[in-house]
């Protein structure tokens, strides 16, 4: 029997031209990659799983004291909706320069998450500046997008055994622990746990996005498919419902200042390969993907509203 392909893994380690090549070929033809020589340091990572996990281990009343709401949309959360069905999951989102409810315990858990977040917006732009290259543009092209006032976020993840809601006034569960979907931004930083759950859907087939030791799993964006007029794909990607045991992960969704208006980058366009995609606000774009976090609010708007 015929073993599933591998996402890529590339050695970010004095990123030379082959490697550049190699990232352009995951972008085009995956939409995820695994990187190796990230640059987050290892004891850090360390000590991140280690807090995620304590925290979520917290009783359910601590949890929800710092329950994030419309007005304030980060801190503790477990009915996020994907595609209008409520995840298999409980999270604790933080992003910079936004207030963030923090909870009591566990000790250092504020202060972890905002290292690994800075080192994580570091590897993020190291990336965008090598997409840059790789579609023909200056690598600094991007980056003022993604200075100060960005709206770059961090996600913890749990993916319990059981429903944490059932029996509860909440929307029934979908089958899966995230449904199948494509991330909004431009990048995305994945620390896994090592064990198997995340997706990934090629040649109409969900492939297994396998855990590296070493390495952190990068999947590109809605965003970065329009800045390179769709030469790279954001993928749709999906993750199972535990049956088994537990699992987490952290999610580090590199995005732009609210200001950005996002549209396929010059070198990306020809007339061979004209625009396909309408200027898009990212503001706009960002407000209304998160409606559909909370509720049922109809169709989720999609790069594809804005396509020429």
């Amino acid at each position: 029997m015929a073993s599933s392909p591998m996402v890529p893994v590339i050695d970010l380690q004095g990123t030379s031209g082959q490697s550049i090549e190699k990232l352009a070929t995951a972008c085009a033809e995956w939409g995820f990659f695994s990187v190796a020589n990230h640059g987050v340091d290892a004891q850090l990572i360390t000590s991140m799983q280690a807090v995620s996990r304590d925290f979520f281990s917290l009783p359910l009343d601590i949890k929800q004291s710092v329950s994030r709401t419309m007005d304030s949309p980060f801190g503790y959360y477990d009915r996020e909706l994907t595609k209008n069905l409520r995840d298999r999951k409980e999270i604790f989102d933080y992003a910079p320069d936004e207030a963030t409810p923090w909870p009591p315990s566990p000790p250092g858990f504020q202060a972890i998450l905002e290292d690994y977040a800075l080192a994580c917006h570091r590897l993020a732009l190291q990336l965008v500046g090598i997409f840059c290259e790789s579609l023909g543009a200056e690598r600094e092209t991007l980056e003022c997008h993604f200075q100060r006032g960005h709206s770059s976020f961090l996600r913890l993840n749990h993916y319990p055994l059981a429903d944490l809601l059932a029996g509860a006034d909440a929307a029934p569960a979908g089958p899966h622990g995230i449904s199948q979907h494509s991330d909004a931004g431009a990048i995305t930083v994945l620390l896994q746990d090592g064990l198997a759950g995340l997706q990934v859907l090629r040649d109409d087939t969900w492939v297994d996005v396998t855990p590296v030791a070493d390495t952190l799993t990068i999947n590109i964006g809605d965003m970065l498919q329009v800045w390179s007029n769709e030469q790279y794909r954001a993928p749709l990607h999906r993750v199972r419902a535990s049956n088994e045991i537990a699992r987490y992960s952290a999610a580090y969704f590199c995005n732009p200042d609210y200001t950005a208006i996002v549209e396929p980058l010059p070198p990306a366009v020809s007339p061979a390969n004209p625009a396909r995609y309408k200027p898009i606000s990212w503001a706009e774009f960002r407000r209304m993907r998160a409606m559909g976090d909370y509720d049922d609010y109809g169709e989720e708007i999609q790069i594809s509203h804005f396509r020429v």
